[in-house]
């Protein structure tokens, strides 16, 4: 009489956070185009059904997560106090950054990785940091009276999220150990004090 025998390897992944993290170990080496959701399933030990209860496709895995950290982001800036503009955009940057490292602190990095690397990726990517620098601009429209499409609140958005993405490649060229989210405060200080400067000589609307 011949028994089963347990499964080897990776355990079933038990949550969408663990199944996250699998799939990006999986983009991270072998790329988007390259990585089916039939290996994501294998390697996750779940399901169609599971699969799809989470994420409905395999683009859903790759922005999933960053659309939760616009989300973080916009969450930050309407709490934001009464601080100067910028001081509040830096703030919320930082903020939402540390609770998207919380939610995923062995492989938000990675993540980051991803997207800004994989030549399959470029033109959505860019698209969803344009609608991240866009929640930046739309917190100077609200607390300044100034259109968010106009030079200095677009010109606010683009800037912030350049010198963040330039942060975050530092941290991914340096390694995950090299990170310290303390830091991105100081990075980001000369960006947003010059435009401070610049918000504080404009005439009001």
């Amino acid at each position: 009489m011949t028994t089963s025998r347990p499964r080897r390897g990776r355990p079933p992944a038990s949550s969408r956070e663990a199944l996250t993290e699998i799939a990006f170990e999986l983009l991270l080496r072998d790329g988007y185009e390259a990585t089916t959701l039939q290996a994501i399933m294998i390697a996750g030990g779940v399901g169609r059904s599971t699969l799809f209860r989470y994420f409905g496709s395999k683009a859903g895995i790759v922005w999933s997560e960053f659309d939760r950290a616009v989300e973080r982001l916009r969450s930050a800036l309407h709490d934001a106090d009464d601080a100067p503009v910028m001081a509040a955009v830096r703030s919320a940057v930082v903020r939402s950054t540390r609770l998207s490292e919380a939610a995923a602190p062995t492989s938000w990095l990675d993540r980051f990785r991803v997207l800004d690397r994989d030549a399959a990726l470029v033109a959505e990517t860019a698209a969803h940091w344009r609608v991240w620098a866009e929640v930046v601009s739309g917190y100077v429209e609200e607390r300044t009276g100034l259109d968010a499409s106009a030079p200095v609140p677009a010109a606010i958005g683009g800037a912030v999220q350049a010198a963040y993405v330039a942060v975050l490649r530092q941290w991914a060229a340096a390694g995950a150990a090299a990170v310290n989210i303390d830091e991105l405060d100081n990075a980001l200080c000369p960006v947003t004090d010059a435009f401070q400067a610049v918000l504080d000589g404009m005439p009001r609307p």
